[in-house]
């Protein structure tokens, strides 16, 4: 699909079925203790990814030269390569567990990438939060005694954990989707309203709003529960309805201001949508109004 705010490559790795191409291997495990003065310079990690899971507290993350707050539930990604730097609240101090994850390839993403680089780096609390944070309590805890098999339960702690947090974006990313629907598709009713007597094709509107004709029509049936053809057909009906019964101008003069050449075209058209000629619809009207002010 073709998009002027690439919003494809979401889209798709919204309705795609998680999938590692490698499975990932936990590099380090961690915790942050609730030291009021506890921060983290500017850094990166290249041959690495790293999940931050806010167990309490608040602080504050600069990913990628942007700041954002985080507090108890959130969690923060950092996918290989990008610097980010960490400050805890004074006087709200966190208390985190984190890990190091190596070996990682998830179908679409890049090597090293646990979520899309589009998608913002903090994920906020949500439905599957506290079952995350058991899991890093748990891979914190294995990592820390070194038991028999630890290396394998922390392995299948930290697959577990990704799929929950791809869970958690994808909700979030759908709903992000249905508000965006919602709004394209009241820009193209309005594209429609405004250019209904125009000679207007699915493509026309398509190119005007740079996205693609099929995704077009799809987001707005979904929202309209109609398509965009039978809205702007809907939109020249209603005119030509209103323009019958209230000036003199002939059956041609009204289709052509609707945009149709060919009158008899109109004329089926027009009796398909409402079961009457145009000229008996006109007809019709006339005498209800003529009953009407004359009972």
């Amino acid at each position: 699909m073709e998009s002027s705010n690439n919003k494809d490559y979401d889209i798709e790795y919204i309705y795609t079925p998680l999938k590692f191409k490698k499975p990932p291997i936990l590099a380090y495990a961690g915790q942050v203790g609730g030291n009021p003065n506890w921060n983290f310079p500017s850094h990166k990690h290249d041959d690495l990814s790293e999940i931050i899971y806010i167990c309490e507290g608040e602080g504050t993350f600069i990913i990628n030269n942007k700041s954002y707050t985080a507090k108890k539930g959130d969690i923060l990604i950092y996918n290989a390569g990008i610097i980010h730097e960490e400050y805890s609240n004074p006087s709200n101090p966190l208390i985190t567990y984190f890990c190091g994850i190596s070996n990682l390839a998830i179908d679409q993403l890049k090597e090293l990438c646990i979520i899309p680089f589009e998608f913002e780096p903090v994920i906020r609390e949500n439905q599957y939060s506290d079952q995350i944070g058991s899991y890093f309590s748990h891979i914190f805890e294995e990592s820390s005694l070194k038991g028999d098999g630890y290396e394998i339960i922390c392995q299948g702690l930290l697959t577990s954990s990704i799929a929950l947090i791809h869970r958690a974006i994808r909700l979030q990313n759908f709903k992000n989707e249905a508000q965006d629907s919602n709004s394209l598709a009241h820009r193209i009713k309005e594209y429609i309203d405004k250019n209904y007597k125009k000679n207007l094709k699915l493509e026309d509107i398509a190119e005007t709003l740079f996205i693609n004709k099929y995704y077009l029509s799809h987001v707005f049936k979904e929202q309209m529960q109609m398509t965009p053809i039978n809205y702007l057909i809907n939109r020249r009906i209603g005119e030509a309805k209103n323009l019958l019964v209230s000036t003199e101008l002939k059956i041609g003069e009204i289709a052509r201001i609707m945009g149709y050449d060919n009158t008899n075209y109109f004329t089926l058209l027009f009796k398909k949508m409402t079961g009457e000629t145009p000229r008996q619809f006109k007809e019709n009207h006339k005498k209800n109004l003529y009953y009407l002010e004359n009972p």
